[in-house]
């Protein structure tokens, strides 16, 4: 228990010479050892009332203003009275003048900030240290006049400039003083701050007043006494320096430490939150009103009263800025980059029942710099709207949109001219939907004018794979519709009972199958359920729940579904595929195509016919643009190319391996020309500057001629040596794209070309809206903004994700 005794009895001390820094009052010395009392005991303790805390003298109380003076060092040792004849000395008080009036300029200890909300207040006097006065005469510095002491543990372990708040180590003053004269922040405050760090006179004759009834049971309850005390020093001049000093745990700061005493006083960047609530709405999809909901405002005060909440407005004015501030990036990103970009267009749906209007989402697919595989949404716009919808129009602001801006031909154009694509492009692939549109034929032959598009245009409008896969699907559509009627009764009867139904539900948990959603295209729910049922016949084969005949139809069709559902999943992933992979992906169809077509069931076989006639009219217009990627694939080259078309077109191969060969080298030699007309430019600067000198040119450029002509053969010869240098081991974790970085000095012009090819897409969307039966659909939240804010959020999510 502590206890606190005031000596009122001043006329006992036996009078000594007052400058001794050792003497101490009547009772207890300052280490209360009572057998130590041999030393003169003060005459200052006459003008100061002693306050001692479990026996040991704490402080003195001033009996004229009333003001606390420590008398407690560091490590408990007395720290003298010299301090006290000081303050006596000067203090005014004695010639009857009001102690709230004063201001005492004797007190020389500078005070920390103080926030009893935020800061972790010892419990008792024994957590304090009081300021170690002793130390005084280390800190007499005009130094100290621009700078707030900061106590740990009773020492000076750090220094706050007054100007600028930082904060800095109290060892030594040199560089106090540098940063003094070079403080941006002093201009003009110099004047003002020279008795802002001393104690207010007023604020320590209260601390006796607000001390005795801040003990309780000998606890002392500082949070509320440190509040009483700051409420009533609200009035007149206070700053953060004016309030009673609370010193510091040891291990709550370094020397150097430059953060804060309190969270409270940490200023909000509310601009900085802003920008993070933006990222936050365009990452989730969340509505850009959220931010008026009446829960959301609650909670941010809740955080920090200081913050105003924005609104929806607001929210759609930052998430502009974000988008405009990431696309100048990534143009910025292009631009630099010497590498073709190819493009792929998907069709988007609004959130509803019946859409009236599509959009055409165009991403940028391109290797960068680092040989990393990019793809980027870069263009969002209005495919189709109709017109007659007054709601829609209303809702929807689509009157905001011109004529002019609709339509695929206007957005992928408006698109190639917004990023200087126009020199740029490589391949473009599109779904059904927009491949089957007039104006992009018209789109084509604007491109072909412009000399855009490599190898005669070859590479415009490919077919997406998994748009095409879908199709091929739709061929065998009435079987599977009988097959999806077994599967239903199948059901129906394991739900019938309570043991067959644990079977299923035990069965789906091994299957290893994700279950497709409500909205997933109808095949792939058939083929989830054959699944189920051909491990629950694998699982309970007692179970006669479908017959023989009907199994026969079951297996085939689950195994040629089963490579269409995992053919989709791998090109339109999370990971982007390298283009060298779509060959040997579609091949994996012909070929369970073609194994299948065999069947003994002849409805299953008629059903398979059908699908080969679809995927051979696919494989005839595209197995060009699929071979030349393989043919840049060190493992393969054009041996595998060989081998596969032996197989695919029989007797006929020859013709279609050279057809692959020939456009391959047409690559190559546009990729070359490019390189040629280089050093021509460059050929021509030099030759400007001969002339500039006085030289004849004419007289070098036939050697001119002769170095481009052996430049050019060395350059063609380029591919020769790659396709008759061995093939590359085959290996789990062959990186091609890595391999080709690694043999750029080798192959310098192939390189490049393989940069381009190998970023060419066969997918447009992504795994989850290559299975819906809508496709890809704008949020919710999103589908009533208007065309400019919703190409702004949905850009901006895939930019940053």
């Amino acid at each position: 228990m502590l206890k606190i005794d005031r000596a009122v009895s001043a006329t006992a001390m036996e009078h000594d010479e007052h400058d001794s820094d050792d003497d101490v009052p009547p009772g207890l010395d300052s280490d209360g050892d009572a057998s130590r009392f041999k030393k003169k005991r003060s005459k200052v303790w006459e003008e100061y009332t002693p306050i001692y805390i479990n026996g040991v003298i704490q402080s003195a109380e001033c009996r004229y203003c009333r003001t606390l003076m420590s008398c407690k060092g560091a490590e408990g040792r007395s720290n003298g009275t010299s301090h006290l004849w000081r303050h006596h000395k000067n203090c005014r008080a004695k010639g009857g003048v009001d102690p709230s009036e004063l201001q005492d300029t004797d007190f020389p200890y500078g005070v920390n900030d103080i926030d009893p909300v935020n800061m972790v207040l010892p419990q008792s006097l024994d957590d304090i240290n009081l300021v170690n006065i002793s130390e005084n005469s280390r800190y007499r510095s005009k130094v100290w006049m621009d700078f707030t002491p900061v106590y740990v543990e009773g020492r000076i372990q750090g220094a706050d400039c007054v100007h600028c708040h930082k904060r800095f180590s109290a060892e030594g003053r040199s560089h106090l003083n540098r940063h003094t004269q070079s403080c941006s922040a002093r201009v003009g405050t110099s004047a003002n701050h020279q008795d802002s760090w001393f104690f207010s006179s007023s604020v320590q004759s209260r601390v006796k007043d607000e001390l005795s009834p801040a003990l309780t049971n000998g606890k002392v309850q500082i949070a509320e006494y440190a509040s009483r005390l700051l409420k009533g020093n609200t009035s007149g001049h206070r700053n953060h320096q004016n309030q009673h000093i609370l010193a510091l745990p040891a291990d709550s700061m370094t020397p150097t430490e430059p953060s804060n005493l309190s969270a409270h006083t940490r200023k909000l960047d509310q601009e900085a939150s802003y920008q993070d609530l933006t990222r936050m709405i365009v990452m989730h999809g969340y509505p850009l009103s959220i931010v008026e909901h009446e829960e959301m405002k609650r909670f941010a005060k809740g955080l920090n009263p200081m913050f105003n909440m924005a609104s929806s407005l607001d929210m759609e004015e930052y998430s502009t800025l974000l988008f405009q501030k990431e696309k100048s990036d990534l143009k910025e990103k292009i631009a630099l980059s010497s590498q073709r970009v190819s493009l792929s267009a998907s069709v988007w749906f609004p959130h509803g029942a019946e859409p009236t209007i599509k959009y055409l989402c165009l991403t940028a697919h391109f290797i960068d710099a680092d040989w990393k595989l990019q793809r980027r949404i870069i263009k969002f716009g209005v495919f189709w709207s109709a017109p007659s919808n007054l709601e829609r129009i209303i809702h929807h602001k689509e009157a905001c949109v011109l004529e002019c801006e609709i339509g695929a031909c206007n957005v992928i154009w408006e698109a190639i001219r917004d990023w200087n694509l126009d020199r740029k492009l490589f391949c473009f692939a599109s779904v059904s939907e927009i491949r089957n549109d007039e104006s992009i034929s018209k789109l084509k032959d604007m491109l072909m004018q412009r000399n855009s598009l490599p190898i005669r245009g070859q590479l415009y409008n490919i077919a997406c794979v998994d748009d095409v896969l879908n199709s091929v699907i739709l061929q065998g559509q009435q079987m599977l519709y009988l097959v999806g009627d077994l599967l239903e009764r199948f059901i129906q009867a394991c739900v019938s009972s309570s043991l067959t139904r644990q079977q299923l539900l035990e069965v789906v948990t091994h299957v290893g199958l994700k279950c497709p959603h409500e909205d997933s295209k109808w095949w792939h729910k058939i083929y989830f359920r054959l699944e189920v049922l051909l491990h629950y016949k694998k699982s309970f084969p007692s179970e006669e729940l479908v017959s023989l005949d009907e199994m026969k139809i079951v297996e085939p069709i689950c195994k040629i579904l089963r490579v269409f559902y995992r053919v989709i999943e791998v090109i339109s992933g999370s990971v982007c595929l390298t283009a060298n992979m779509y060959f040997h992906e579609v091949w994996k169809v012909r070929t369970i195509l073609q194994e299948e077509a065999s069947t003994e069931h002849t409805d299953v076989a008629s059903m398979v016919r059908e699908m080969q006639e679809a995927f051979n009219e696919y494989w005839q217009n595209s197995y060009l643009w699929l071979s030349v990627p393989v043919v840049l694939d060190p493992r393969f080259k054009i041996t595998f190319i060989e081998f596969r078309l032996k197989r695919a077109f029989g007797a006929d191969a020859a013709k279609y391996v050279n057809d692959v060969t020939e456009i391959t080298r047409e690559l190559f030699h546009e990729y070359c020309t490019s390189m040629d007309q280089s050093n021509i430019q460059t050929s021509n600067c030099q030759a400007h500057d001969v002339e500039m000198y006085g030289f004849d040119s004419d007289s070098l450029e036939d050697w001119d001629q002769h170095l481009t002509a052996q430049t050019r053969s060395q350059l063609l010869s380029e591919l020769d040596n790659y396709l008759e240098d061995g093939l590359v081991p085959r290996k789990d974790d062959f990186d091609i794209l890595n391999w080709w970085m690694s043999h750029s000095s080798k192959y310098p012009t192939l390189s490049i070309m393989a940069q381009d090819v190998l970023a060419m897409p066969c997918s447009a969307v992504h795994c989850d809206a290559a299975f819906s039966s809508r496709g890809p659909v704008i949020h919710k939240q999103w589908s009533t903004l208007n065309i400019k804010t919703i190409e702004a959020l949905v850009c901006t999510r895939d930019w940053i994700k």
